[in-house]
């Protein structure tokens, strides 16, 4: 098991774990004296099984991933444009450790920079072939609230872009319909290209209502309620979003707020994972909500969001640029507040 670090504040306590970098349990609390954990941790981690590649094995509360998603091939059968888009030209000097699942960030053990002056800082080199030069990760509470500020710095071997994204995983704990996803307005919805045979959403198809979203047997479903009575896994991109996310949780009864610079990470993929992988190490029961802040073309990996795509044609951008040692910070904001 990897190292990790915590942290305590006026209203919670944070932990970060060495792999991927990721956040683990985070109770924050509220005035009523509660205290309130949004974070998912996969079921096969507290039993110890393993699992490949690395970032499945650390596959908790959030992690930065650079570049967002993985290189898909001819074999995971892409509709046009998106498998034109695919199948571009990767970035000069991408190396194998840019193709791999989320990126090597999502992949390695970071180790601690400091934890210390109210903020816990993790950091990571990235190999020598890779477009990245190191990482850094900061995870700072807010003093008097119940809230904690993620950001991460970029430095690049040079001027470069690349999808990159945050993989904030919400726990759901209560029953079908009782977690409200509630968005700030976006331009467009998008359902996934893939056909992967176990969504109910029509591939490749815009939306303008979570609340309707196509489905493949005809008429629309609700994606703005979760759990899903049936088991299934979507995901679907909110693009040109503004103003974040509001996620209403009337199990626990707890308002969970996502604010972030959307003119930088314009979109917001939500990946709804509802017990429908039943290969190793899923089994059939990981139940919970990816809310991820994005510049990326769904997890098509770096060569379609780098390429023209449905996503940049519409002017929503799907890479980050970054700067060689300047690129400035990326983040986001996670306040918690009592439900009425």
């Amino acid at each position: 098991m990897s190292a990790s670090w915590s942290l305590d504040w006026s209203h919670g306590r944070t932990t970060v774990h060495a792999g991927g970098g990721a956040i683990g349990q985070t109770d924050f609390r509220l005035p009523d004296g509660r205290r309130v954990n949004p974070f998912h941790e996969a079921p096969w981690i507290a039993r110890g099984v393993a699992a490949e590649p690395p970032a499945l094995a650390n596959l908790r509360g959030d992690w930065p991933c650079l570049p967002f998603g993985r290189p898909y091939e001819a074999s995971d059968g892409l509709p046009e444009p998106w498998a034109t888009a695919a199948a571009s030209a990767m970035p000069d000097g991408l190396g194998p450790s840019d193709r791999m699942l989320h990126g090597y960030g999502a992949n390695a053990d970071w180790s601690l920079v400091s934890n210390a002056d109210g903020a816990l800082v993790v950091g990571l080199d990235y190999p020598g072939d890779s477009l990245i030069r190191r990482v850094t990760k900061a995870v700072r509470p807010v003093s008097g609230v119940a809230a904690i500020d993620v950001s991460v710095e970029i430095a690049a071997r040079r001027p470069c872009a690349l999808p990159f994204g945050f993989h904030p995983n919400f726990a759901l704990r209560g029953p079908p319909g009782s977690f409200r996803i509630e968005p700030g307005p976006f331009r467009f919805g998008l359902t996934h290209p893939a056909r992967d045979g176990v969504t109910h959403a029509r591939p490749d198809t815009r939306f303008d209502d979570l609340a309707h979203v196509p489905l493949q047997s005809g008429g629309a479903g609700r994606f703005d309620r979760l759990p899903f009575a049936d088991d299934r896994e979507e995901i679907v991109q909110l693009c040109g979003l503004k103003g974040g996310m509001r996620l209403v949780d009337e199990d626990a009864r707890v308002v969970w707020t996502l604010t972030w610079d959307t003119g930088r990470l314009p979109s917001c993929l939500l990946w709804m994972s509802n017990r429908g992988r039943r290969l190793a190490p899923w089994g059939g029961e990981n139940l919970c909500l990816g809310v991820e802040p994005v510049a990326a073309a769904f997890d098509l990996g770096p060569a379609a969001g780098l390429a023209h795509n449905p996503i940049s044609q519409a002017g929503v951008a799907t890479a980050v640029q970054l700067a060689a040692d300047a690129t400035p910070s990326l983040g986001y904001r996670l306040a918690a507040a009592a439900l009425p």
